[in-house]
């Protein structure tokens, strides 16, 4: 694992050493034009905030020219995650966590909810998974073809679908990679 994750590494230095050398060039080639325009911001700042939005519209799938066609869901997922870092570095400093209220509005309200609950169900899915795994390997001895024989009642459940829509493709291969994955051989 150390010898595959240090090109990425190096790949990731560079890239980030590429977004600093651009945001410098942009500062030394319009900066002072920003500050003559009355810019409040520096222009090292106003780039990299540049850089920020783009990709951030970039991550969301929005179109860059236009700033529209975006996932929601995503760009909430990328808000809330800042969010959790920013509470980690005020407990980081020793400050007491800022309480940010959001709005009261209903979507809000149920993406907290739904935050709170993702190491628990994490934890519930890791365990089951374990629990399930052990099962396997235990049956197996008993039944070399397992396996084999579980793929084929997921098979038979597709079979009997009367009308097969591309849900039902989909939930018939999301099933057996959920099934490989719970009744591979330990390694």
């Amino acid at each position: 694992m150390q010898i595959k994750t240090v090109p990425i590494l190096e790949a990731d230095k560079l890239l980030m050493a590429a977004v600093d050398e651009a945001i410098e060039n942009a500062t030394r080639s319009a900066g002072p034009e920003l500050q003559a325009g009355g810019s409040r911001v520096s222009p090292r700042d106003y780039f990299a905030d540049g850089v920020l939005r783009h990709l951030f519209l970039r991550l969301c799938g929005a179109d860059l020219k236009t700033n529209t066609g975006g996932d929601p869901d995503m760009a909430w997922k990328i808000l809330y995650g800042g969010r959790s870092v920013a509470r980690h570095w005020e407990r980081e400093r020793g400050s007491t966590a800022t309480l940010r209220m959001k709005k009261d509005r209903p979507e809000d309200i149920e993406k907290d909810k739904s935050e709170r609950q993702q190491p628990a169900l994490s934890a519930q899915n890791f365990a089951l998974a374990t629990v399930v795994r052990a099962l396997v390997d235990h049956a197996r001895a008993s039944d070399p073809e397992i396996t084999d024989r579980l793929e084929a009642v997921i098979d038979a459940r597709h079979e009997r679908l009367e009308s097969k829509f591309y849900t039902d493709h989909e939930f018939t291969e999301r099933a057996k990679t959920y099934l490989s994955l719970l009744t591979r051989r330990p390694d």
